[in-house]
């Protein structure tokens, strides 16, 4: 019996990029099958450090190459490639010198991924590209909790993780069309892109903006961290108002927000005074107990929880291992080396592991060169395997986006499904979302995290409860080229879309789900939030540092945003498959698989590890050359290497020296005084949220856009992560209100005008009014 393919077998990538986005990307080219050739240049050393680069570099070769020689060579390796990621500035010398902006010119099928700080445009395409300063730049730092108050070092680099996601998934988009039309295509990311993932705009004058940031411990009274009897902490994850009373029943509270009106139902006390006497008395409860009661009550209750833990530990969770988050092998420089295992799980076209190439290839083309798979579909040759159906959003036949003509029947809530589905709806996918007559449980808030993740959307609001409704949605499944969901695992089968049945329906359907804790072990069933996920993973345990109480990173979500973008990088891989392969199959990642990613550096474990630095206390930084300081007039953050420049002035080398020095200066002269020392800084900005639609940068980069809501008026957004040649992937339809587009959905489905009417008139569909 022959082995499965992956995925992107037979796809060859060429790596020029030296930075961790790059890696990361290529990183999940690699682990779904794909050749992927990494470049080193001049005299770099192949076996990268420190130890991250044992996951990044994972399954790839490398081959050296002299950038004195002429830009021939490097377009002749390229000649056979599938795929060439760089991550060179705009202005970059070596850019210009390999003649990296030519290659396309050799080959029409390449798929051609840049990935820069800040954009290819704008007054800051050649500042340096690193996640720490794009982070103080896009509001990320001073947006997120601390307990002495002021901007925070944060410790994630989600600037960096979000770029290569959003690599990752442009290029495949890419490589989905190319199977289509036979042409590749230009592809470009940032990390001021990735940044933006995790933290979406969404602004007008009827949504409240929030001016008083979460807690470091949480957002709520019943969505917070707590100190348990032990010292042990417990983050609590109530999103709705059952789970509340599920916990403060438990708790012993419930009587307590019973008596008093302004509690509200414990999730949104009336007034600021009010959530902070709630939160006290919640949290002065759970200290009276050891953990483990409050955990073993709390499960048995059915009430998302769990202790926070480091990354370490996290290794060692049954949930973790069961869903293979733990891989082992033999790194040539660590030896034997646990580490993050695949975060995307695909069924019928597997990843694989391997380890990263200590020694360089020859020095030719020749060894680039691909083998071709037997039995596999030859290149840009279309499959039988595409569902067919009309587009209410997009023309089948001009392709202006990798995704135009797909299809997917959307059943997510809150932030990591409809995150997903916004992405794929900005590749040019037709995204309907498949929602109850009460809609995504985001709906009523009507915050701007909500019409952010669901612009670009149609909206259907069924009650799948009856059998008519499970018809609907059997029907729209049917004409689908793929389903995504972010329930609990068997919620889509009481939807009547169980996969048997749904094999039936349509054997060419993708099924993607991002889950809490897995498709199946011993957490799946449990109800699960972002907040569990960072606690279970390390994340609140790493952002506290080494001596402090865990940090809710609350206003970031990186579980969630990260979950999403695996949620829509794996959905458009098992396309490519499915173009390539003929073979449909279920995606699954989870929330946990996500926090692990963010988390991949102290989620390693081998002989004479480091420890990963960790802020201090307070969270100004890891090091006086890795902090945040204030100024006379404002914040900046500093992200020097200390192997840097010899010349820096002798008060940078120690926190309180500088601390001293920095206070003394304006922002602006601080700024200046270090870039006369080549030392990398930025500026922290702040209000950031309505800040970036007058940023140069972003404008320069074509990455917002106004849209009018039916109710909210005119709303502006932001977008644009990801782009194609010419084409921006900026949202062109307003968020839909619930059910907006259920008639005309129905009638695309075969339904008669009567036949609807009787389902509006028995209370299975509805259309929210526009009044």
């Amino acid at each position: 019996m022959s082995e499965a393919p992956s995925a992107l077998d037979d796809i060859t990538v060429i790596d020029l990029s030296t930075g961790l986005a790059g890696a990361l990307a290529s990183m999940f080219l690699a682990d779904n099958g794909a050749r992927v050739v990494r470049i080193v240049f001049r005299d770099e050393d192949v076996v990268r450090t420190p130890g991250i680069f044992a996951v990044y570099d994972r399954g790839k070769e490398a081959l050296r190459l002299d950038p004195a020689t002429s830009p021939e060579t490097l377009h002749e390796v390229c000649a056979d490639a599938d795929v060439v990621i760089d991550d060179f500035a705009p202005s970059s010398t070596l850019r210009i010198q390999l003649g990296v902006e030519g290659l396309r010119s050799d080959s029409e099928s390449l798929v051609h991924c840049s990935i820069t700080a800040y954009g290819s445009d704008g007054p800051l395409r050649d500042e340096p590209a690193d996640h720490e300063l794009v982070a103080a730049r896009t509001g990320i730092l001073a947006s997120q909790p601390s307990y002495r108050g002021g901007p925070i070092h944060v410790v994630h680099p989600v600037a960096y993780v979000g770029a290569a996601l959003l690599a990752a998934l442009g290029i495949c988009a890419a490589l989905y069309r190319r199977e289509k039309t036979g042409t590749g295509g230009r592809v470009e990311t940032s990390l001021m892109a990735g940044a933006l993932l995790y933290t979406p705009k969404a602004v007008s004058d009827a949504i409240p903006v929030r001016n008083v940031l979460p807690s470091p411990q949480g957002g709520g009274p019943f969505y917070s961290v707590f100190e348990c009897a032990d010292g042990e902490w417990l983050q609590i994850g109530c999103i709705h108002s059952g789970f509340v009373d599920l916990a403060s029943a438990v708790i012993g509270v419930a009587d307590v927000i019973a008596s008093n009106p302004e509690f509200g139902d414990g999730r949104w006390p009336a007034t600021e005074e009010a959530r902070r006497r709630l939160f006290d008395i919640v949290a002065d409860r759970i200290r009276t107990r050891p953990s483990d009661e409050w955990i073993r009550e709390l499960w048995a209750a059915d009430v998302p929880c769990d202790l926070t833990r480091c990354a370490q530990e996290a290794m060692s969770d049954p949930q973790i291992i069961h869903d293979g988050l733990v891989h082992q092998l033999e790194d040539p420089a660590l030896g034997s080396t646990e580490m993050l295992g695949l975060p995307i799980k695909l069924t019928q076209t597997p990843g694989s592991i391997r380890p990263r190439a200590l020694q360089p290839l020859s020095e030719t083309a020749q060894a680039v060169r691909p083998e071709p798979v037997e039995g596999q579909n030859p290149k840009n040759q279309d499959a039988e395997t595409g569902s067919s159906h009309s587009s209410l959003l997009s023309t089948h036949s001009s392709f202006p986006l990798p995704l135009s003509g797909v299809r997917i029947m959307e059943m997510t809530n809150v932030i990591a499904g409809p995150v997903a589905g916004r992405l794929l709806a900005d590749l040019g996918a037709e995204m309907v979302k498949f929602e109850s007559l009460d809609g995504d449980i985001s709906r009523p808030a009507g915050g701007a995290g909500f019409i952010s993740y669901n612009t670009n959307k149609l909206s259907v609001s069924v009650n799948t409860r009856t059998d008519e409704g499970k018809d609907v949605a059997r029907r729209l499944a049917a004409t689908s080229d793929a389903i995504l969901a972010n329930m609990r695992p068997g919620a889509t089968d009481r939807m009547g879309l169980d996969s048997a049945t749904l094999k039936d329906l349509n054997p060419a359907l993708v099924q993607s789900h991002v889950t809490a804790y897995g498709w199946d072990g011993p957490y799946s069933h449990r109800p699960g939030v972002d907040p569990i996920a960072q606690a279970i993973t390390g994340l609140q345990h790493a952002q506290g540092g080494y001596d402090g109480p865990p940090v809710y990173l609350g206003v970031l979500a990186p579980c969630d945003y990260t979950g999403g973008a695996l949620g829509a990088l794996g959905t458009v891989i098992a396309l490519v498959a499915r173009e390539r392969h003929g073979i449909a199959q279920q995606v699954n990642t989870s929330l946990l698989a996500a926090g692990a990613l963010v988390c991949v550096d102290g989620f390693m474990r081998y002989e004479g590890m480091s420890p990963r630095p960790l802020p201090d206390s307070d969270q100004y930084g890891v090091g006086p050359l890795r902090r945040v300081y204030r100024t006379s007039d404002g914040w900046i953050a500093v992200a020097a290497d200390p192997t840097g420049p010899g010349d820096a002035p002798t008060w940078l080398s120690s926190s309180d020296q500088a601390e001293r020095a920095f206070a003394g200066m304006t922002a602006s002269k601080a700024l200046e005084t270090l870039a006369s020392y080549s030392i990398s800084c930025a500026p922290i900005v702040h209000d950031y949220v309505t800040g970036f639609f007058d940023d140069p940068q972003a404008e320069s980069n074509r990455m917002a856009t106004k849209l009018e809501h039916p109710t909210l008026g005119p709303v502006k957004l932001s977008g644009n992560l990801v782009s194609f040649d010419d084409h921006t992937t900026l949202p062109t339809r307003p968020t839909p209100l619930l059910g907006q587009h259920t008639s005309e959905v129905l009638g695309d489905l075969g339904y008669t005008d009567n036949q609807i009417q009787e389902l509006y008139e028995l209370g299975v569909v509805k259309t929210e009014s526009q009044a």
